[in-house]
């Protein structure tokens, strides 16, 4: 097999790895964004929408997009980690508290996973470096 195929392959899955993840955060921190908004919590909005252009940033081979992207993740999840171990997990939310707070953790496993991927999937590096050049 011709070098040139395995690369195209790996750079074609990464690509789909990539934008999987990608729809999928941009769609959590979205929901986000619109719950914090419903409840007139607006404290966050600067937060989400620049993980939001992170996300998009990280599609187009933004390499420093992906280390922001993985530090303010390993913050947020030290953070969570310490919410849950002080076992304060409430929101401020009026409208779906539990929605809200049900999303925003899960956000916090799919934002891990995409980290985890960003930093050793092959494929994903592979297609960040096409898309970059």
């Amino acid at each position: 097999m011709p070098e040139g195929d395995y690369i195209q392959r790996q750079e074609k899955r990464g690509s789909r790895i990539l934008e999987s993840l990608i729809v999928v955060n941009i769609l959590g921190f979205t929901i986000i964004l619109l719950l914090s908004f419903i409840n007139g919590m607006f404290f966050n909005m600067i937060s989400l929408i620049i993980m939001i252009v992170l996300s998009m940033l990280i599609y187009y081979g933004g390499n420093i997009a992906k280390w922001v992207y993985i530090t303010v993740n390993i913050l947020n999840i030290f953070s969570m980690l310490y919410v849950l171990t002080a076992g304060i997990i409430t929101s401020n939310a009026t409208l779906f508290p539990i929605l809200l707070n049900t999303v925003t953790m899960l956000m916090q496993v799919i934002s891990l996973v995409t980290s985890i991927v960003l930093i050793f999937s092959g494929s994903v590096k592979e297609f960040m470096y096409k898309q970059k050049n």
